[in-house]
């Protein structure tokens, strides 16, 4: 027997690849590497169904490849105990011999293919009790194809396309460098099933989040892998709802999602580039419109805080903050600064990657100070919360960080913190319930809750304010 043969049950098998598929061939053997996974479903079938008798039977989809260009969806029905089996052997990545499959044309109105990723082949493979499924001895000839997207990558939607028009998309192709991952969580499901779900965020060029619910245990599994501004996804057909919790517009997997990690291609390349310093965490993105705005020529208009409070709730009633941030002018009272109270007034960062530090050192794993034990002084740096009212109302919660702190304060960070109470309260009254000149901005970064960030603040010139303080 020559070595494109085996044989099954005595029968000699001819091994045959995905391109050369007929409908009804028999007596084949098919070796290709599995490229996603579905959960298996348990099903009660009618009399006489694909050829079983009425009982409760278990079926398993998952897609394979052996080529560049050839991939298949694959179904194995069986009793309950012998696919979940089935299911818990073969993952992602394992190479595998399909054994004797059925050959079926796939066709338009077949209720299934709505729920099954896309593939090239015009075929499905069915495995029955007359077929079997084994694993494959040599698995590196295949292993390069996990890296191909099942769909062409210029066809991706940038991320910030999903929030400027999400209202019009259900299902969505997306490349993105994985900027955080939660931890799995259980959840019970309307049928009563206890399900593992887990949800990540992944950034691109446009946007510097979009949050993802992972939904099919065996991606979940493969996240345990995905690291941080390293690991690029390309997923197909990821479902877009929009979230009344978070108020934004989220994605999450369905059974038709295939995920090609760090995909081969020109567009995921220059994204693994950018991934390696772009700001992800929320207060970089903060800190770098921030400086955007504070470089702008562009004359801001004045607004009085119950215009602000209509531009933002504009924003979220129309779904639509991504690009929306704004600057303006306020003249306003600062009626809350507690620089000498309970609140936090100053930031600690680690010195080398210059994230937050929470405890005592940095926590971020790839920071040297972690992995290289180098020491480093960490940077301490403004954070403190006002508030500024007007004639028609007030804003809470704005920020007077970093530069801006330091300007308007008159000492920097270090200095600060080094000052008695008795000093810092005297700062605070330099500008406590007294009216000033406010540069202000909304900034819708990460979630769409906007963070209110000033810019510039100074006393304000009496007759500047009689001049220009809006009405309304």
């Amino acid at each position: 027997m020559n070595s494109n043969q085996t044989s099954y049950n005595g029968v000699p098998l001819r091994r045959i690849d995905l391109s050369r598929l007929e409908p009804n061939l028999s007596n084949i053997l098919i070796i290709a590497i599995i490229i996603g996974k579905q959960r298996p479903k348990i099903i009660q079938l009618q009399g006489g169904q694909n050829g079983f008798p009425s009982d409760n039977r278990a079926v398993w989809n998952f897609t394979v490849r052996d080529s560049v260009k050839q991939y298949i969806n694959v179904t194995l029905w069986g009793n309950p105990e012998q696919v979940f089996q089935a299911n818990d052997k073969f993952s992602t990545g394992d190479v595998v011999e399909l054994i004797n499959p059925q050959v079926n044309l796939r066709r338009i109105d077949d209720a299934s293919e709505k729920f099954s990723p896309m593939v090239t082949s015009p075929y499905k493979l069915i495995l029955s009790d007359k077929s079997d499924l084994i694993m494959h001895p040599h698995n590196e000839p295949y292993k390069y194809l996990l890296h191909y997207p099942t769909k062409p990558s210029v066809r991706f939607v940038p991320i910030q396309n999903i929030y400027t028009r999400g209202e019009s998309i259900e299902f969505v192709d997306i490349l993105g460098a994985v900027r955080g991952i939660n931890e799995t969580r259980t959840v019970s499901t309307w049928r009563n099933e206890t399900l593992q779900v887990r949800e990540i965020e992944i950034f691109d060029h446009t946007a510097p989040s979009l949050k993802i619910t992972l939904w099919e245990p065996d991606i979940i599994n493969r996240s345990n892998f995905w690291k941080p501004r390293e690991t690029l996804l390309f997923f197909t057909d990821l479902k877009i709802d929009w979230s009344n919790f978070g108020h934004t517009y989220i994605a999450k997997t369905t059974g038709r999602t295939i995920v090609t990690e760090n995909p081969i291609g020109k567009e995921a390349q220059e994204l693994l580039e950018y991934a390696q310093n772009a700001p992800v965490e929320t207060f970089q993105i903060v800190e770098q419109m921030i400086t955007s705005f504070s470089k702008s020529n562009t004359a801001d208009e004045i607004l009085s805080i119950q215009q602000v409070h209509d531009r933002i709730n504009n924003c979220l009633a129309m779904k639509r903050t991504r690009n929306n941030s704004f600057s303006f002018i306020l003249y306003a009272f600062v009626t809350e600064m507690d620089l000498d109270g309970l609140q936090r007034t100053l930031l600690v960062k680690c010195g080398h990657c210059n994230t937050i530090i929470k405890g005592n050192k940095c926590e971020m794993p790839e920071c040297k100070v972690i992995y290289e034990n180098e020491p480093v002084e960490s940077k301490i740096t403004f954070d403190i919360k006002v508030a500024l009212s007007d004639h028609t109302g007030t804003l809470v919660n704005c920020k007077l960080c970093g530069n801006a702190a330091e300007l308007a304060l008159g000492c920097s960070a270090k200095g600060f913190a080094s000052m008695s109470d008795d000093d810092k309260g005297r700062l605070k009254w330099k500008y406590l319930l007294e009216q000033c000149k406010v540069h202000v901005a909304v900034i819708f970064a990460v979630s769409q809750n906007p963070i209110i960030s000033i810019l510039h603040i100074k006393r304000a010139d009496p007759m500047e304010v009689s001049r220009l303080l809006p009405v309304y």
